[in-house]
């Protein structure tokens, strides 16, 4: 079988066996895949401090004729984020980027605007913004690539614009808004949204991804967010994102 090559982002590692190691990696080109490095663990050239989390490499490979598996040859590091292992913030914040790309995808199913984004929010993280932002910015605008895009310009019920006189809740099962003249008597929509975070969130729904890093979220309206989102999110996949509440204990 031919040699193929691939940049990828590696979302997670595992040991496997006594000198291999499973990498799950989302590929440039492919999408979401795993594969293995026979000998990885052993290695002083092929593989050595390149299949870390969140690191950008090129890898070559094979095709399994038995499973889904890609047979990984070599790796050749091209970023490593290396910022992003050294602080728990900031390794908080890495993980659960990199759990929404593990439970929103498919195997070997590409998406070139998934993989800018998390390039464009790993870089973000190495480089100081802060890790509350970044997952609040990267999540909006995963669900939209997804295909989950929130509706956030006005209430789903009353279909009344935003307003400064509402307060608004995020219905999870549809990603629809709610004023609190909608819900009322509705106790279990909790968290909810100001108007001035609705509003840079409809903002960071469409600006490129070249000035999303200028835009100035509050902590505050990250937490509303993220809170928001993550039950959206919950709601969407029918499970829970793990790495959830390592995110949330970077605010104790």
């Amino acid at each position: 079988m031919n040699v193929s090559s691939t940049r990828c982002l590696v979302l997670k590692t595992a040991d496997h066996g006594e000198s291999d190691k499973i990498v799950t990696l989302f590929s440039e080109n492919l999408g979401k895949v795993t594969g293995i490095a026979k000998g990885a663990k052993r290695s002083k050239k092929r593989f050595v401090n390149k299949l870390e989390p969140f690191s950008r490499i090129l890898v070559s490979y094979k095709p399994s004729r038995t499973s889904t598996l890609l047979f990984i040859a070599e790796a050749e590091l091209e970023h490593a984020f290396l910022s992003l292992r050294q602080s728990y913030q900031k390794y908080a914040g890495a993980m659960y980027l990199c759990e929404l790309i593990l439970r929103f995808t498919k195997e070997k199913d590409p998406e070139c605007g998934l993989f800018s984004l998390l390039t464009w929010a790993l870089h973000a993280l190495d480089q100081g913004d802060r890790p509350l932002k970044i997952a609040a910015l990267f999540h909006i605008r995963l669900l939209d690539i997804a295909g989950y895009r929130p509706e956030l310009e006005c209430c789903s019920q009353c279909c009344k614009p935003i307003s400064p006189k509402n307060t608004y809740t995020m219905q999870p099962g549809i990603g629809a808004l709610l004023c609190n003249q909608c819900r009322s008597g509705n106790t279990m929509l909790t968290r909810q949204l100001s108007v001035q975070t609705l509003k840079f969130l409809e903002k960071a729904q469409g600006v490129s991804l070249g000035h999303l890093s200028r835009l100035q979220l509050p902590d505050k309206a990250a937490r509303e967010t993220l809170y928001t989102l993550h039950g959206y999110s919950c709601s969407l996949l029918q499970q829970d994102i793990h790495s959830w509440k390592n995110l949330m204990a970077t605010l104790k």
